[in-house]
């Protein structure tokens, strides 16, 4: 892996370090984001640091700009973008804590540094991007509560057969046994 993961993504607090939130600061790549969707087990504060940031909270959305942020209660459909052509740098504060999201960051970043993620910032590989979406609680309603079972089913079975175990020690852990940039 290439070590300028470090410089795309990276955990401030953790719940490996057992703290109650989950901080991530972390780049979006400019024409990237991602669906419609909520978390079952966690909110979601999104602080921008630097560029623009596209958000969509319930059935409003907002530019967030430098030092502004929004917060995404548990079981609020959201969606980010960045709309530029420019690299946005945001911070997301979990709470609580959630290491399968933050694994899941550094799976998607590790992807990317790797050439495995589209240009649209997709997984190329499904079950890849099985595993993201199950890791980081992403839940749908409804046609998309079916996709979502379909992704739940294809996660697991990815999961079984070791996909995720691969993933986990190619981008999660490094050798002294500890997530990355903690």
């Amino acid at each position: 892996m290439d070590n300028n993961i470090q410089q795309k993504i990276q955990i401030i607090r953790s719940a490996y370090q057992g703290d109650a939130i989950s901080m991530i600061e972390m780049d979006v790549a400019p024409k990237t984001g991602n669906p419609s969707h909520y978390h079952s087990l966690f909110s979601e504060t999104f602080e921008v640091l630097s560029g623009e940031l596209f958000v969509g909270k319930n059935k409003q959305t907002v530019t967030l700009k430098k030092g502004e942020k929004v917060k995404i209660n548990l079981g609020e459909n959201h969606f980010f973008k960045n709309k530029t052509e420019q690299t946005c740098r945001i911070r997301v504060t979990l709470e609580p804590a959630n290491a399968d999201f933050e694994d899941a960051m550094l799976i998607y970043y590790g992807l990317g540094i790797d050439g495995l993620l589209t240009q649209s910032g997709t997984p190329k590989n499904i079950s890849d991007l099985a595993i993201f979406i199950y890791l980081n609680n992403s839940k749908m309603r409804g046609f998309g509560k079916i996709i979502e079972y379909v992704f739940a089913f294809i996660a697991k079975r990815a999961i079984h057969k070791g996909r995720l175990a691969q993933l986990k020690s190619t981008y999660c852990i490094n050798k002294l046994n500890k997530p990355y940039n903690l």
